[in-house]
């Protein structure tokens, strides 16, 4: 396409109204850039490789278990990391949308419009982020039996991971989301020394925890969700000396936390009824609970994040469509 325009356009092109840098200057400033930010962004798979290794020596060399036995409980772990990284892998795609924007007002040192932009992404990731990784934790039970019918002693031996993960989660969005705002604000080595200090964080504490014979295999996403909020408390200090204006997370995550707590509550409260009055003893008297607990905790959700204002209508213009919704909800 790109071509086909050039050509196309090349008559009216004004001669020398841009002079392209030299070769040499282009690949430096790609390489200076690019080369953090590709750490940044497969740094934590490769301390996961490394992670793997730890969790099965801890199990095999410290508590004396045999690989099978080591291999069935680290199964347990990854059983439910393909929930978990579901979220988080849409992420991305959201926060690199929006990175343009910050970098144009920060380019004009426009401080005010930076901070805007800023606020209003973290809204917007706030909003989907949290109630989907209270979801998960609430609901680990069913929606783990339910995708794994015919697997229903690692389902539920993989309940107790997912729920510490769902709250994993979050923090790994927001984590993206910081990335981003470092990014496009000219610190795009800063995420890389967040995710190496959050790795060694990982690092150590499953090399501690799962050598206690108590806790073993538990002790993984514990220390995923803490090396997690280690990287988002890092990114956070960076930010505020990258950015004019401090981001005010504290005030933008806590209405769209208070509203996912009464969606929590509403879905766990909804599902233990109609699994009591229902039954949840079959697929299909399961996948009627769930529907259940997932409507009241939509309508919750939904009515409690529009009351507490966690999204504003200026928010929703940064979304495709969103202002013809802000209209609709009648959104301030």
């Amino acid at each position: 396409y790109m071509i086909v325009d050039y050509f196309r356009s090349r008559s009216t092109l004004p001669a020398g109204a841009d002079t392209p840098e030299g070769y040499g200057t282009i690949l430096k400033r790609l390489l200076w850039l690019g080369i953090p930010i590709t750490i940044g962004q497969s740094g934590m798979s490769i301390l996961n490789m490394l992670d793997q290794k730890i969790i099965m020596g801890q199990l095999q060399d410290v508590l004396s278990l045999g690989e099978k036995a080591a291999a069935a409980l680290y199964g347990q772990y990854t059983f439910s990391s393909n929930l978990y990284n579901l979220l988080p892998a849409f992420m991305p795609s959201v926060a690199i949308s929006l990175v343009p924007a910050i970098s144009v007002a920060a380019t004009r040192k426009d401080h005010q419009e930076v901070n805007r932009v800023v606020s209003s992404s973290f809204r917007l990731i706030a909003v989907v982020a949290i109630p989907a990784g209270v979801g998960l934790s609430v609901l680990a039970g069913p929606i783990l039996q339910l995708l794994y019918p015919s697997q229903p002693e690692a389902a539920a031996a993989a309940t107790y991971h997912l729920r510490i993960l769902g709250i994993a989660s979050i923090f790994v969005c927001v984590v993206l989301m910081e990335n981003a705002v470092l990014q496009a604000s000219g610190k795009e080595k800063l995420p890389m020394y967040s995710m190496l200090a959050g790795g060694v964080v990982k690092i150590a504490v499953n090399w501690f925890l799962v050598a206690d014979p108590r806790i073993n295999i538990y002790g993984a996403p514990i220390g995923t969700l803490v090396s997690y909020a280690v990287m988002f408390i890092m990114n956070f200090v960076f930010m505020c000396f990258a950015l004019d204006k401090n981001p005010r997370l504290s005030r933008i995550l806590i209405r769209p936390g208070v509203s996912s707590l009464l969606m929590g509550a509403a879905a766990w409260g909804v599902y233990g009824l109609s699994a009591r009055f229902v039954g949840a003893d079959s697929r299909l008297t399961m996948l009627l609970c769930m529907a259940l607990a997932m409507a009241a905790a939509v309508i919750v959700y939904f009515v409690s994040v529009i009351a507490l204002r966690g999204i504003t209508r200026e928010d929703m213009k940064l979304i495709p469509g969103g202002e013809k919704v802000a209209k609709i909800l009648h959104m301030r």
